[in-house]
């Protein structure tokens, strides 16, 4: 049984995000949802929870996210399948697109999508294991310009948030199915040669992937990684060709690039191209700001028609991480534009009607009921940053009217309330002007 500090404590690996936090929130979805859809991207929502299967198909059941930090739900019923929190966007998105027989609509098919991603990892600075991720998926197109579409929206969103000046692209081509089979057996054949001086982690990981050793951020496995084969040497021509189209058309774009020939990203269903933005600061690559990639055979492993895809995804954590580091200025919500004031009975009840219709002609409002005294509701407006005070006593309840107080300049007027609309509207925009040539 949970003790009152535990009960008083957010679950170890998640946070609140609390209403000061928030603006970097808005900043986020609000550039990120602008940018998806000058694309011509479409927001899709997945559930929160879906078949365990249809990660270890995707993922990898040897990879660590599937081994070691998926959230399993309590069975309710004798034979029913593992149910588990999503651990990432993608292979969600790739079984709603065979589901709902998304390969029928013109292509590309391109998705978005934002939520909460769940994986049971030791927590630690920038990583929970409750995280958000933006991310999209592009369906349909095998042309090596829409790997470039893929980084461009990417680089665009991260341009939006103000971070392209911190952060570099690195990029890798894992090969497609025939020549990743040549790619596994020179890796294979390389570090079994050495391998009694690899991690425990990676001892294994030379039986079942040895790509993933190439991802290892222990220092002797990157050793070991620095002098070994380079995977572009071991690629097929088409994928060579593939490769060379997507750097000329980063080159057109003016996107720098760095080609890491270790970049192999955490998930075994990548094909070909894969990417990642980290910080030019993080000389140790232990953490990328977002990243993504080809996955050509993916719906055709699920059991849906042969489809190339591509995607990305980024951490919001992180990226609220950076955003505060680099002190990017976020803009302000909008400021408060009404404090109600009541003094008396009658007028209490003509605050809340008055409450209703200003909101219907979209002005912001706030008041404190509780108090009685003009004074105390004065410095209420004032802590709450309101630009205008209604001030509404018995005199006023009777005949329809407001005192208007300026907070900024404290000059004040009486306004009939039929007429309020538009003289609030012109005070606020004086508000706004002067406010803005101030900062000017």
């Amino acid at each position: 049984m949970a003790d009152n500090n535990q009960l008083l404590q957010a679950p170890r690996g998640t946070y609140d995000a609390l209403p000061e936090e928030q603006k970097y929130w808005r900043f986020i979805k609000k550039k990120f949802n602008k940018r998806c859809e000058n694309f011509n991207f479409s927001r899709i929502d997945t559930p929160f929870f879906e078949y365990a299967n249809l990660f270890t198909r995707s993922i990898g059941e040897t990879s660590d996210i599937v081994s070691k930090e998926m959230f399993y739900l309590a069975k309710r019923g004798e034979g029913e399948p593992d149910l588990v929190l999503r651990p990432e966007g993608t292979a969600g998105i790739v079984r709603a697109y065979i589901e709902h027989g998304m390969q029928n609509l013109p292509k590309p098919v391109k998705l978005y999508y934002f939520g909460p991603m769940f994986r049971y990892s030791r927590p630690q600075s920038g990583r929970f294991r409750q995280f958000f991720q933006l991310g999209f998926e592009i369906f349909g197109e095998d042309d090596p310009c829409s790997d470039v579409l893929a980084i461009l929206l990417s680089f665009s969103i991260l341009k939006d948030l103000k971070l392209t000046s911190n952060i570099i692209l690195e990029i890798n081509s894992l090969g497609c199915k025939i020549c990743q089979k040549d790619i596994r057996k020179t890796l294979t054949s390389y570090f079994n040669q050495y391998k009694e001086y690899l991690c425990p982690e990676c001892f294994s990981r030379l039986a079942e992937n040895p790509l993933r050793i190439l991802d290892c951020k222990q220092q002797r496995c990157q050793s070991l990684v620095k002098s070994g084969p380079q995977i572009v040497d071991h690629l097929c021509q088409d994928c060579k060709e593939h490769l060379q189209k997507v750097l000329e058309g980063l080159d057109e774009l003016g996107i720098t690039y760095d080609l890491n020939p270790s970049l192999v990203r955490g998930l075994d269903y990548y094909t070909r191209t894969v990417f990642e933005f980290r910080d030019k600061a993080d000389e140790t690559r232990q953490s990328s700001l977002g990243g993504g990639g080809r996955y050509d055979n993916l719906v055709e492993q699920y059991g849906g028609p042969a489809t190339p895809a591509v995607g990305f995804a980024a951490g919001v954590e992180r990226i609220i991480s950076k955003l505060k580091e680099y002190q990017v200025k976020i803009p302000q919500v909008k400021k408060l534009d009404v404090f109600l004031i009541q003094i008396g009975d009658k007028a209490k009840k003509k605050v809340i009607t008055l409450a209703r219709d200003l909101t219907d002609q979209g002005f912001s409002f706030n008041c404190c009921l509780g108090k009685d005294s003009l004074k105390s509701q004065l410095r209420s407006a004032d802590k709450f940053g309101a630009t205008i005070a209604l001030i509404i006593g018995q005199r006023e309840a009777l005949d329809d009217s407001v005192i208007l107080r300026n907070m900024l300049t404290s000059s004040q007027q009486t306004v009939k309330i039929n007429k309020l609309e538009n003289i609030l509207k012109k005070q606020l925009l004086k508000a706004k002007q002067a406010s803005e040539q101030k900062n000017n």
